[in-house]
């Protein structure tokens, strides 16, 4: 590898870093369900749980899975208790 220039100057390579990954979160329950819950409004489409997927750093394949919790009952608490929403 030539590593001189016409001017006579060295180059030296440059040596490329990893991309640093932010670790995993970990969300509790109750932040679950708290973003499960923003997603349960009459006529919510899937851009909606998109959105609001996207607002808490999230992926909705993520949301959508937490939901399928939710309304089994596995999720904590009890979905039976939000009076108003059909599943």
């Amino acid at each position: 590898m030539d590593t001189s220039t016409e001017r006579g100057t060295e180059i030296t390579p440059v040596r490329r870093q990893p991309p640093i990954t932010p670790k995993r979160q970990r969300r509790t329950a109750e932040g679950k369900r708290r973003i499960v819950e923003a997603t349960l409004v009459e006529g919510a489409s899937v851009a909606r749980v998109a959105r609001v997927a996207r607002a808490h750093g999230v992926n909705a394949n993520q949301v959508f899975q937490w939901r399928r919790l939710y309304r089994a009952g596995r999720l904590g608490g009890n979905p039976a208790s939000r009076a108003g929403l059909d599943f």
